[in-house]
């Protein structure tokens, strides 16, 4: 009994993100070790079974010759090989509740000469070219810089970029803090490199927890100018311990809470015995972001 397997009304991105190619290997693969002959969308077959997308996840659909039923499966909390397991069992128990046995036909009479059949040959399951997707993900967001205990809270914007690897990504970023005192101005730039994974807690809520190593130049400039040193640059390597809260609104448009631990070398500019600026060698990045990628 043929039986086909359609999952063209899935949008390209629910495609790619459950690899619909491999899904329908291993379907078709399960099918035909329970006895049936599998065949490509496009031809005839007795039995048709499709995958659409639910608000829970996916929706599966067998019908067959006198019936048709559906079963649901929810997607986000496992791995993509147990979505493909679940969804290969499902469709096998319910292609077997649709498969009714056919009214016979009427046996042939028997030929006086021998008679030779033709080898039956199953057509093999069309594999649809998917173009690979964009793995850049860009992020622009604004926060604060806590510089320790006393020393003050500044403004943070933060750009960076990301390239994933599955779970895995490599973020690149770049960040600009700055404060405006009576006596002097003062900027920090920064930029680092991170290592990040993503875990999925819904399938629209994920956790980001990362770490990352980099440089910061601090910048400052004094309005009193008779001191030896009204302006000056200096140079810190910095590491830091990241920790991401991500929300997918849509299939490209994100939000991300971001928390940040910073380790660098301290900074103070001390004039007259007061302290007219100071960072600690611990300071806390917290801001919001959007993202765009895939």
């Amino acid at each position: 009994m043929s039986v086909s397997f359609d999952l063209r009304s899935l949008s390209e991105q629910d495609y790619r993100r459950w690899d619909g190619v491999e899904l329908e290997r291993k379907v078709a693969l399960r099918l035909i070790q329970e006895g049936f002959a599998v065949v490509s969308p496009q031809s005839p077959a007795q039995l048709r079974l499709r995958a659409v997308r639910t608000p829970e996840g996916l929706g599966l659909e067998a019908t067959g010759p006198a019936q048709r039923v559906e079963q649901g499966v929810r997607v986000g909390r496992g791995s993509l090989a147990e979505l493909h397991l679940e969804v290969a069992q499902k469709l096998t128990e319910m292609t077997r509740a649709v498969a009714v046995p056919l009214a016979p036909e009427p046996e042939p009479p028997v030929p006086e000469a021998p008679t030779v059949l033709a080898p039956v040959v199953v057509p093999p399951v069309e594999e649809p070219v998917v173009p690979p997707p964009s793995a850049l993900e860009l992020g622009l967001g604004l926060g604060a810089l806590w510089r320790g205990a006393g020393a003050g809270v500044d403004p943070h914007l933060l750009l960076s970029v990301r390239r994933g690897l599955g779970a895995f990504g490599v973020d690149a970023e770049v960040g600009l803090g700055g404060a405006r005192e009576p006596a002097l101005t003062a900027y920090e730039v920064q930029g680092g490199a991170f290592l990040g994974y993503r875990l999925p807690v819904t399938e629209r809520l994920h956790l980001e927890p990362g770490a990352g190593a980099g440089l910061v130049l601090h910048v400052f400039r004094l309005k009193d100018a008779g001191v030896s040193e009204p302006s000056g640059t200096q140079v810190s390597p910095a590491g830091w311990a990241r920790m991401k809260l991500r929300w997918r609104f849509t299939e490209r448009l994100a939000a991300e809470a971001r928390v940040g631990l910073g380790l660098l070398r301290p900074v103070s500019h001390v004039r007259e015995g007061g302290t007219l600026w100071s960072r600690g060698s611990v300071r806390v990045e917290t801001g919001a972001q959007l993202s765009w990628g895939p």
